[in-house]
């Protein structure tokens, strides 16, 4: 329904494809080495300006709910990076067990299935905010844990979804095909669950007479293989460590996510979009359509000519990195890689070498099942994509190939901090 009244961004995509890292990039408009949110469990940097924190200097009332993944409550004023309100917790992995803050207060015990509580306290700033702030506009953004593993934690309403029925990638292993019917029948029973929340906030919002004038928008931090090319989650430990990541790859199944936006009267309903879209041009392009004039320093470009069918020139590529591994020390894990995604390619490589670059043709092969690099046909599209991985590096002073890195974790050293100190007790020393 949110795809029908407005518009479908089809190349959007995560530009670092793990939690954390995301949302960074959405509250800072910069890529993971500039915010200082290298990987998960690291903090945003508090020298730079967030989206909360520039439209509330315009005017606008600003909320938070739910995981928030970039700090343990409580929160006060400057752990919330410009928010007004929070109701958050930094992570819990049993969506019906856990609990939040809100600003300062709490912790609140979650007595439901996480998603549906954190609906309620959305619904519940909507209209405190309708009744205590009536002529000024609000900024919520929203963040479900599920669908993330385990998948098992949600609603027994919602597990309706029979593996044998189910669709397997063609690049799944033969192997892996009746656990991955597992899994993915599980998937989709939380993606059922969530929408059903989200109906319940578009009917709130209608209900308080706002549909018209709200921009709306859903999306993910990043994707999920679900078995595609191997890739299972760091749980599943009968498979090689390489290959429990579940997302932080470069195939579609890990960057490509969705990015709807709705806004009656201003988006013209039922219109997709081939503009490639980048996680860091989400702040840029919410200001734009809010009027609000950004402030310097900002990566990603503002895009709000797109879905208001205005001139402009949208990025022929989208910039893609990997500086963690995936917790504060969890060893190699996937690499550290950087990659480059244009309409027809992908394009990645790794600084040790530990994992074969990769070249693809994703309008020719979308299933990624034939590796192009190194093959003589394709040579100059490799020099290419590498010309232009080059020119992402330089553009944004990515220090992928000559900053000092750890001896240990070989991890970037760019002045990132932990989010707690416990961290920093079980961390690999160095120098």
């Amino acid at each position: 329904q949110l795809a029908a009244d407005g518009m479908v961004f089809d190349q959007a995509f995560s530009a670092c494809p793990i939690c954390s890292p995301y949302r960074a990039q959405v509250l800072s408009g910069r890529y993971s080495h500039q915010n200082g949110v290298v990987c998960n469990e690291y903090e945003l940097r508090r020298d730079i300006p967030t989206l909360p924190g520039v439209l509330g200097q315009a005017g606008y009332h600003t909320a938070y709910v739910g995981k928030w993944h970039l700090g343990y409550g409580p929160y006060p004023p400057e752990k919330r990076y410009g928010f007004d309100y929070m109701a958050a917790y930094n992570i819990n992995r049993d969506a019906f067990c856990g609990a939040y803050h809100a600003n300062e207060e709490g912790p609140f015990e979650m007595r439901d299935w996480h998603p549906k509580m954190e609906t309620d306290l959305a619904i519940d700033f909507i209209r405190e905010h309708q009744g205590s702030r009536p002529g000024d506009p609000f900024f919520l953004m929203m963040s479900w844990l599920p669908p993330h593993w385990p998948y098992e934690t949600f609603p027994e309403e919602y597990n309706i979804y029979d593996p044998a029925r189910l669709t397997i990638s063609p690049n799944t292993p033969k192997q892996l095909e009746a656990w991955e019917r597992r899994e993915t029948a599980l998937y989709y029973g939380n993606v059922t669950g969530l929408d059903d929340q989200f109906g319940r906030l578009l009917r709130a919002l209608d209900e308080m007479g706002l549909r018209e004038d709200t921009i709306v928008c859903f999306t993910s931090d990043h994707g999920d293989h679900l078995g595609s090319h191997g890739y299972g989650k760091p749980s599943d430990r009968w498979l090689h460590h390489t290959k429990r990541g579940s997302k932080a790859t470069p195939f579609e199944e890990s960057i490509h996510i969705p990015f709807l936006m709705r806004w009656p009267g201003h988006v013209p309903a039922g219109q997709r979009t081939q503009a490639i879209f980048s996680s860091v041009d989400v702040m840029p392009t919410l200001l734009g359509l809010a009027g609000v004039a950004p402030p310097q320093g900002l990566a990603g470009a503002d895009l709000s000519f797109v879905p208001l069918g205005g001139e402009g020139e949208a990025p022929g590529s989208a910039y893609l990195q990997i500086l963690g591994p995936g917790w504060p020390h969890r060893g190699p894990w996937l690499g550290y890689w950087r990659g480059v995604r244009t309409h027809q390619y992908v394009y990645a490589r790794w600084y040790g070498n530990e994992v074969e670059p990769m070249l693809y043709d994703v309008q020719a092969d979308p299933y990624e099942l034939n590796n192009l690099y190194g093959k003589p046909e394709y040579a100059q599209v490799q020099a290419r994509m590498e010309t232009l991985l080059q020119e992402w590096m330089a553009k944004t002073s990515d220090p992928f190939e000559t900053g000092e890195r750890d001896p240990e974790t070989g991890m970037l050293l760019l002045g990132q901090k932990f989010i707690h100190e416990k961290w920093e007790r079980t961390a690999p020393k160095h120098p």
